[in-house]
């Protein structure tokens, strides 16, 4: 069938509030009587719109989940006139999943009329109108096979081919004649990865060998940095070996696991029978896309900074939902990058009149971040309060430095000294003012410096949120700009953070005086590309020593400074130090990422629970010695000989 020969059709992308099944399913009801008056046939939803996908242990909670696969009843019977697709639990209570309680699938339901569709041509063993999801995300933050039985268990635990259960379903056009169509959930497309008799286990291919006219993809899709354009790649491949209309449907929002917030930019489109887009939502917007419509093109993507902005505003709103009420929020600023990017972020989420500021200086924090601290906050007119903490500070070090055991004296260092202000400032400053303004504070920490254990536990390792804690430091500098430039159309960032004027410090002593260009000892720039690699793609040193040994090692990195990477490093036995630096700093920090804030999943890999962590000690490959010996007389410039 060729796309504009399609039934009226409308492609639901809603806001999915977890765990209020309520709220959900009023807001299907209201996008149904709007397309049932718009014309349409059919309407289709996104996975898991009722109860909402990441709600945890939540599953195991049988008179939840009933409850949940109850509110399938009000859809269908509000489906006259129409053809419904959505996505809810639906529930086997004659039989027993495998954590032991009823059986759950996460299913696509299908209604018209106020009845389920049946499907005389399926086997039996589900209810009407009921297709589980057949491929089971185990990876990242999802956990589907913890909780729901899949089409794919059901089938071997029943003895019958799979693609027995991969019929598609039929409805009458208004006009005559019927459309046929399959339904997916999700990761049902993501198939290169499944095998089934030798084969792909691609249930697109199924249904176009039975005959379907198009299939509907209902997904729960978390928006990750670059994934868009994957999907599209992976449907572009799906297509050209069965040639369909494919409609991929997604919601917006935010969910939460615990530790990490997964933000969804919703990206619903349509996709010709060859892979080529034809519509597509407006990406973070609550809309129905109505099709067939030959007149309207495809909406232009958006810029990958558009996508991390939304994401984060996104990402912070999702605590009004969490907390069921309009939250006030209280953050430090210091005058540096990170508190700026982080106190524009949370203006523009919830306007100024629910955002507090305060600075904390020491004698070490310079005028001029000061004076930027106060800049940021008159040109966002939120109430600024300055609380210096010297006093406390001169307190609590001189109670520290003159306290010891006879069998521990310890000392009295540097990083102590540190610590001690970073600790006044997070758990108690920060802390009081918001538990007696009754307000909630953020945590202001980027990616680079959460890897590298560049924070304090119980200082800046605190919060109700991370809201930069998956930017490196040079996507917060990129962030910045953006703010100034696309978003506010003036400085509101001060200009002397972003052109490295001010350098990033932590003004916590005499050796991060700003004023003499002294910072952070990090190096940022490289070691963001150097992470995003064994963080993000789960490469390990091994894997950069031999990209080295091969010439090609700023390649692999994407990072072209190669000036700059001299500069670093003199020689090759101080690269290594430093590779074996950032390794054991990111294994030995692992149990203050354990203690941390929530943070915003924007990347491919987020600490929390979608990269999960042990704390283990140290070890290397055995080819990691040797290789090491090799390049140790190796020129320095070998690492990127080939770069060209």
């Amino acid at each position: 069938m060729k796309f504009n020969q399609l039934p009226s059709i409308a492609l639901v992308q809603m806001e999915v509030r977890a765990g209020r099944p309520d709220l959900n399913l009023a807001r299907m009801l209201e996008h149904m009587e709007r397309a049932r008056d718009a014309g349409a046939e059919i309407v289709a939803f996104s996975e898991m719109c009722i109860p909402g996908y990441i709600i945890g242990d939540l599953w195991e909670v049988d008179a939840m989940v009933e409850d949940f696969a109850a509110y399938s009843a009000e859809i269908v019977a509000a489906s006259e006139a129409l053809t419904v697709l959505f996505g809810n639990v639906a529930v086997d209570r004659a039989r027993i999943g495998e954590d032991g309680r009823l059986r759950k699938y996460n299913a696509v339901h299908v209604c018209r009329d106020g009845h389920y569709l049946g499907r005389p041509d399926a086997p039996e063993g589900l209810p009407p109108g009921v297709q589980p999801k057949t491929l089971h995300p185990n990876y990242r933050f999802f956990d589907d096979d913890r909780h729901f039985y899949s089409l794919r268990k059901l089938a071997a635990a029943e003895g019958l081919p799979l693609n027995d259960w991969l019929v598609p379903f039929q409805v009458p056009r208004r006009g005559g004649g019927s459309f046929r169509f399959g339904v997916q959930l999700c990761e049902d497309i993501w198939c290169q990865d499944y095998c089934h008799d030798r084969d792909l286990l691609d249930t697109l291919k199924v249904f176009h060998q039975h005959g379907a006219d198009a299939v509907f993809n209902l997904s729960a899709s978390p928006w990750t940095w670059q994934k868009n354009a994957k999907r599209s790649r992976v449907v572009h491949d799906v297509l050209a070996r069965s040639p369909l209309p494919f409609f991929y449907i997604n919601h917006i929002g935010a969910q939460n696991n615990g530790k990490n917030i997964l933000v969804f930019d919703g990206d619903t489109t349509a996709y010709a029978s060859d892979g080529e887009i034809c519509r597509r939502a407006i990406s973070w917007q609550e809309q129905a896309l109505m099709l067939p419509d030959g007149d309207a093109a495809a909406a232009p993507p958006k810029s990958g900074l558009d996508d991390i902005y939304n994401g984060i505003l996104t990402g912070l709103m999702h605590l009004d939902h969490i907390r069921d009420q309009e939250n006030r929020f209280l953050i430090g600023v210091s005058g540096g990058i990170d508190s700026s990017v982080s106190l524009a972020m949370l203006v523009q989420g919830f306007g100024p009149h629910r955002v507090f500021a305060v600075n904390m200086p020491t004698r070490f924090n310079a005028e001029v971040t000061q004076n930027n601290a106060r800049h940021i906050c008159e040109q966002l007119k939120v109430d600024y309060l300055v609380c210096p903490i010297q006093d406390l500070y001169e307190l609590l070090s001189s109670k520290i430095r003159n306290s010891g055991f006879p069998g521990a004296p310890g000392s009295y260092t540097r990083l102590v000294d540190e610590n001690i202000q970073a600790r006044i400032r997070g758990a108690d400053v920060l802390a009081g003012i918001a538990a007696k303004c009754g307000l909630i504070f953020t945590n202001n920490g980027n990616k680079t410096e959460v890897a590298l254990g560049y924070s304090t536990l119980y200082g800046d390792v605190s919060g109700a949120v991370a809201p930069i804690a998956d930017l490196y430091k040079t996507q917060v500098f990129e962030l910045a700009r953006y703010l100034n430039q696309d978003v506010f159309g003036r400085e509101v960032i001060p200009s002397n953070l972003i052109d490295g004027e001010v350098v990033p410090s932590a003004e916590l002593s005499e050796a991060q005086d700003v004023t003499k260009g002294l910072g952070d000892p990090i190096r940022y720039g490289y070691h963001d590309a150097l992470l995003r690699q064994l963080i993000e793609y789960r490469k390990h040193p091994l894997d950069v020593l031999q990209w080295f040994a091969a010439g090609r090692l700023l390649n692999e990195l994407d990072y072209d400074d190669e000036a700059g990477f001299l500069r670093h490093f003199p020689d090759t036995a101080a690269w290594i130090e430093d590779l074996e630096w950032v390794e054991r700093q990111l294994r030995v920090n692992f149990f203050k990422r354990i203690q941390a804030p929530p943070i915003i999943v924007l990347s491919k890999r987020a600490f929390g629970f979608d990269l999960r962590e042990s704390q283990l000690p140290e070890y290397f490959p055995r080819a990691y010695a040797a290789l090491k010996s090799e390049l140790l007389g190796r020129d320095i410039r070998s690492a990127y000989s080939d770069s060209d």
